[in-house]
């Protein structure tokens, strides 16, 4: 399935936003159980639509977090491999909070935020590639 599919997929079928969208298919690329699934995606939850305040991308929080947890050395996350993905993500779409990528228009959210979730979660399957995590 190519990586829009799996996104409309997670996003408009199984109804999961931005955040947990993003973190499901890396724990489903990383082998993580069911159970270890759907716990993790209860949790990403909090991180829907930019904190439900429209604050930091939840595509952008789910796949640091999904970073986090698969980098065995917490320094090489934080110190390393976090800011890479921050510097990409600034890089890519001009902006980390989902007002900003929006434009202050939530109603963009329907064309724009599949295109996020897609892209990042590509730059996240490289970055979980290299460290050997997937």
């Amino acid at each position: 399935m190519d990586i829009k599919n799996r996104v409309f997929d997670e996003h408009e079928i199984k109804k999961h936003c931005c955040s947990q969208t993003v973190m499901h298919m890396a724990l489903e690329d990383m082998g993580r159980g069911e159970e270890e699934r759907r716990d993790m995606i209860k949790a990403m939850g909090a991180f829907c639509g930019g904190l439900h305040e429209r604050l930091a991308c939840g595509a952008l929080c789910g796949a640091k977090a999904a970073l986090f947890l698969a980098e065995e050395d917490p320094a090489r996350a934080h110190d390393e491999l976090g800011p890479e993905l921050m510097a990409w993500f600034k890089e890519r779409f001009g902006a980390w909070n989902c007002d900003e990528l929006l434009g202050g228009d939530p109603e963009r959210r329907f064309e724009l935020c599949p295109v996020i979730m897609a892209d990042t979660y590509l730059k996240l399957y490289d970055m979980l590639e290299d460290i050997g995590a997937v």
